[in-house]
């Protein structure tokens, strides 16, 4: 069933790892590439490679959504349909694919050349509506562009529409500041600059680690980090430096790091960015996380749709080994550090830490019941710290330039720095922002975004991913650091601000966002794999026009059932927009009930999700 290639692969893989399970998502990876789905056969054979029982091979290519368990087309096309892509059209495009190709969703043409799905946020937020077609991106569609693809296809088996490295919006240049207040963005805004190991050298690249190798001891860089006031931009927006304090001090201990690259928050695609046109800026943060926490091993967990991304960071590395920046004796110093990229297969819940660690472990993406803490008991129960990529590309800026350097921007002493906002959906200049932490939401949507398409009047806005609570017009002047955000009831997130106009449906934003929920939940736990599909069916039906007056108080309750009773903080993140549409919106739930319709399909482009 596997060829010899494909077997050598795979033992090639296993030496990254110290249990074979580990290359269990990888080793699928290399059976789909071989048969174009996963057959039993070949299942059962990875099962023997990595001495594996048979189910458990299962249980993992049933969980992630990037396996095919059953044939496809030649070509399969996975379309998004969640929020930023649904306010850009996306729904009139699915039916137009439908049309075009003679199917519906889920099928495949007569002929085996097209298979049709669609899918959850793809972290192309800002590019919307945008599809994935094998291994390539397609961005900024209309009908036209459609139909050009699929005849580039049939006719040369490529189309030039293909997106490359990240794709800076057209109507955009990604950032309206000047170049010399950006960090992390700032090589990359050059023009012409590649990424490359050449090119990030001669912008004073890795520097920072020939410093560190010098003059500071892990401790020392510890605190540096701390006094800094670095903080996750990962979504909670815990302390960089207290996190890694927190990892025992033992030498013999095996310690890991791993860097958080799943970004599939709905509104999110910073991190896509910062992989595509700067890899080496994350890889030497990595280094500066390693040293400081004494590990000699580190996995960049990227998620699987990022394939692109996934090839940017293993030439980066192999460019790394290559000039000495990473394996045996770095630099002369003394210190070893491997670094791998483990791509995942589709599965929004990775984004959690825990289950992080458990995809990387060869199993099903369930987040561990905390404590024990990833910093005593982590990737394998040994100390481990996770960071997400922002996190980790700051560092060697702070390590160069110094934490007062750092405290100096931004929104002292709680929020330093900048952060980098991708804001999408209803805006002129959609993008990624860097900026410094503290300026308003109105500066950002306003000023930097060009303000809202058409001139239309702005109704609501989501500050930090799906998870956060919506905010309206009346939280234009709120600062965007993570303590007044929190003050006026929502969070900063993981930094996606998605902007709606007055022809949004709050119903259907809800909807939506709902719907991305209930798909994304691992399951573990009932209140929320139960919770999120009622809440669902609630929210579907009160936007076909035979909602309940009862269903305004059942949801609330439904809520309340969720939030704080899961295993990890999705059930509180699933909740959000419905309490906080329900807040600043009710109106617009009692009028679906009363009307027993939707009073905002006339606008045409706003229509029911749904698979």
């Amino acid at each position: 069933m596997l060829s010899e290639a494909g077997k050598k692969e795979i033992k090639g893989i296993l030496k990254r790892y110290p249990t074979k399970r580990s290359a269990l998502l990888s080793a699928l990876y290399i059976v789909q590439r071989e048969h174009g789905y996963l057959p039993k056969e070949g299942m059962v054979e990875v099962a023997e490679i990595l001495e594996l029982a048979p189910v458990q091979v299962l249980e993992a290519a049933t969980f992630y959504t990037l396996y095919n368990l059953k044939p496809v087309g030649k070509y399969l096309i996975q379309i998004c349909g969640t929020l930023s892509c649904g306010l850009m059209g996306a729904n009139p495009l699915i039916q137009h694919l439908q049309d075009k190709l003679g199917i519906k969703v889920g099928e495949t043409t007569p002929d085996g050349t097209f298979t049709l799905k669609t899918v959850e946020c793809l972290a192309s937020c800002g590019t919307a509506p945008m599809m994935q077609i094998n291994d390539d991106y397609y961005e900024n569609l209309t009908k036209e562009k459609v139909d050009q693809i699929l005849s580039d296809l049939k006719t040369k088996g490529k189309s030039p529409l293909a997106s490359g490295p990240f794709k800076v919006p057209e109507n955009g240049n990604g950032s309206s500041a000047n170049r010399d207040d950006l960090i992390l963005f700032k090589e990359m805004m050059t023009s012409g600059y590649t990424g490359s190991l050449k090119e990030y050298e001669k912008q004073g690249g890795y520097k920072a680690i020939r410093k560190m190798f010098k003059e500071h001891t892990p401790q020392a860089v510890i605190d540096i980090v701390k006094k800094a006031g670095l903080r996750g931009r990962g979504g909670a927006g815990f302390p960089t430096g207290m996190k890694w304090d927190f990892i025992p001090k033992d030498p013999n201990l095996t310690k890991y790091l791993c860097c958080n690259a799943d970004e599939s928050e709905p509104g999110t695609f910073k991190d896509r960015q910062l992989i595509d046109k700067d890899p080496h800026q994350l890889i030497e943060g990595i280094i500066i996380a390693c040293f400081a926490i004494g590990a000699h091993t580190a996995y960049i967990y990227i998620r699987g749709e990022f394939a692109f991304g996934a090839k940017v960071l293993e030439r980066a590395l192999a460019e790394a080994y290559q000039a000495g920046y990473l394996g045996k004796d770095i630099l002369g110093s003394g210190f070893d550090l491997e670094v791998y990229v483990h791509r995942g297969a589709g599965a929004y819940i990775c984004g959690e830490e825990t289950a992080l660690l458990e995809s990387i472990e060869g199993k099903r993406g369930l987040p561990r019941v905390k404590p024990p803490f990833p910093a005593t008991h982590g990737l394998y129960g040994k100390p481990t710290v996770v960071n997400n990529v922002e996190t980790l590309s700051n560092l060697p800026h702070i390590l160069m330039r110094g934490p007062d350097w750092f405290t100096a921007i931004g929104s002292p002493p709680k929020s330093t720095g900048t952060r980098l906002f991708c804001v999408s959906g209803h805006v002129k200049r959609p993008g990624n922002y860097e900026v410094p932490m503290g300026i308003t939401f109105r500066k950002l949507i306003y000023d930097y975004a060009g303000g809202i398409l058409g001139d239309r009047k702005l109704k609501a806005f989501i500050p930090g991913g799906a998870s956060a609570s919506f905010f309206t017009e009346e939280h234009l002047d709120v600062k965007m650091d993570f303590d007044a955000v929190a003050q006026a009831g929502s969070m900063l997130g993981s930094g996606g601000v998605t902007v709606m106009d007055d022809t949004v449906c709050m119903v259907w934003a809800a909807l939506s966002l709902m719907h991305f929920f209930h798909h994304e939940s691992c399951g573990k736990c009932t209140p929320c794999r139960e919770g999120s599909g009622w809440l669902y069916k609630i929210l579907q039906r009160i936007e076909n026009g035979e909602g309940q007056v009862e269903d305004l108080t059942l949801m609330p309750r439904l809520c309340g059932n969720i939030a704080g009773r899961t295993v990890c903080a999705f059930g509180d993140a699933e909740v959000a927009p419905i309490l906080s549409t329900l807040k600043y919106f009710r109106e617009e739930y009692e009028t679906h009930i009363r009307e027993k319709r939707c009073p905002f399909q006339k606008e045409g482009r706003l229509m029911s999700v749904g698979h």
